[in-house]
């Protein structure tokens, strides 16, 4: 599937695959251990105690990293439509690369205090 993907457009599909992951691989580590009720527990019950804690903190620090680089990667895409066309603002990108990397910096902080 990713064949004809170009340049950074595999990011956001590996950041939707990846977050979808980390939250499927903890259930099913937390319902085998028997750390959690099989049926609808809460996404934070699966990550609360070793070792599925470790593999959801891991797997969302990722998340963060490949969600930084998705923001990253809209911001120039944004500055270069604004360099032929105007699309938008370009504080009004800066701001949502801000708001953008402080989303996931927090996202980063929930993976690791748990």
């Amino acid at each position: 599937m990713l064949c004809f993907l170009r340049g950074m457009a595999f990011v956001p599909f590996l950041l939707v695959t990846w977050s979808s992951a980390a939250f499927i691989i903890s259930y099913v580590v937390a319902v085998l251990s028997g750390h959690v009720n099989p049926f609808l527990p809460y996404i934070s019950d699966t990550g609360t105690t070793p070792p599925e804690s470790g593999i959801f903190g891991f797997m969302i620090n990722f998340s963060a990293f490949l969600g930084a680089a998705t923001m990253y990667t809209r911001y120039k895409i944004v500055q270069k439509q604004n360099q032929t066309c105007y699309f938008s603002t370009p504080v009004f990108n800066l701001v949502s690369l801000v708001l953008g990397l402080v989303g996931c910096f927090g996202m980063g902080i929930v993976a690791n205090f748990q």
